[in-house]
């Protein structure tokens, strides 16, 4: 079975192969921050000695998580959409 990239959807289908070179760095910018703003979170949560402020960091990244899925899953649901055209 193939393994699908990162940037594959449902099928395999590869969703880069659309875009444009500023769409895709736009999407790879977007990412970068996604990911700084996670790692960041994570050396605050490691560090933090306080158990209530480690947990409020905790729950402070996992809503960022679930906002990021939540955008992940609606821009899916764009694409399917228009391939559905």
């Amino acid at each position: 079975m193939k393994e699908m990239g990162a940037h594959q959807g449902m099928g395999g289908m590869d969703m880069k192969c659309c875009q444009s070179e500023e769409q895709k760095n736009e999407h790879m910018r977007s990412m970068q921050e996604h990911m700084l703003q996670m790692h960041d979170l994570s050396n605050q949560i490691l560090s933090e000695k306080d158990a209530a402020k480690k947990e409020a960091l905790k729950k402070q990244q996992l809503e960022l998580m679930k906002a990021h899925h939540a955008q992940m899953m609606e821009h899916r649901q764009q694409k399917m959409q228009e391939h559905k055209k």
